[in-house]
């Protein structure tokens, strides 16, 4: 039986892998309860759809059960199940089965400062509902990459090293992806805000 190395799976207790290559189903459960929150929110924000991202949940743990025996610790195991998702999820864009849909909640409006990230002024008189189509739009409108690298930056709280190991791209090319990203989005964000950008969603009367 193969035999997973535990120098960098720190994150995860390594009998448990172990167990998981044994097709233990308490063990491959116990896997899913310590990082199916996390695969779903990645999910939910690159993908946008609820539906979505439980298919790319599922989809990620098939394959993360399936793949178990040529994890070789390289890496820790919480990078290594992100990379699937964020695999996984990029599949399913290409494919065009979803839509790209951000939710903001009231305290990440209020904490998104605009020095370290694309979200700036005029803000102040927007609405949550309409920052959150905002927001929408504008990731419709800029590069796919760059979007995906902001939201996982920004959005998500992965690291520049994260997201790097995760698509499998150098370090470089992911900062050079945010600094655009954010500059682009950041253009298109103030200008549909300057225009009067208005949800199509019925208003509440």
């Amino acid at each position: 039986m193969p035999v997973i190395e535990s120098q960098r799976t720190d994150d995860v207790n390594f009998s448990l892998l172990q167990r998981c290559l044994s097709n233990d189903p308490e063990a491959c459960n116990e896997l899913f309860s310590l990082y199916n929150r996390k695969v779903f929110n990645t999910a939910y924000r690159i993908l946008g759809e609820e539906a979505s991202a439980e298919d790319a949940l599922q989809e990620t743990f098939l394959n993360v059960y399936r793949g178990i025996g040529r994890f070789r610790g390289d890496s820790k195991i919480s990078t290594w199940i992100s990379r699937i998702t964020i695999n996984v999820c990029l599949g399913m864009l290409r494919k065009g089965k979803t839509r790209q849909f951000v939710e903001l909640e009231d305290e990440m409006a209020r904490e998104l400062p605009a020095e370290s990230t694309p979200f700036s002024d005029p803000l102040a008189h927007t609405s949550l509902e309409e920052l959150r189509s905002v927001v929408n739009e504008t990731f419709e409108r800029i590069s796919q990459k760059q979007g995906i690298v902001v939201r996982l930056h920004d959005m998500e709280g992965y690291t520049i090293q994260e997201i790097a190991e995760a698509i499998g791209c150098p370090v470089g090319t992911v900062k050079s992806r945010l600094f655009y990203g954010r500059q682009e989005f950041r253009a298109v964000f103030n200008s549909l805000l300057n225009n009067g950008f208005k949800t199509s969603a019925p208003s509440l009367n």
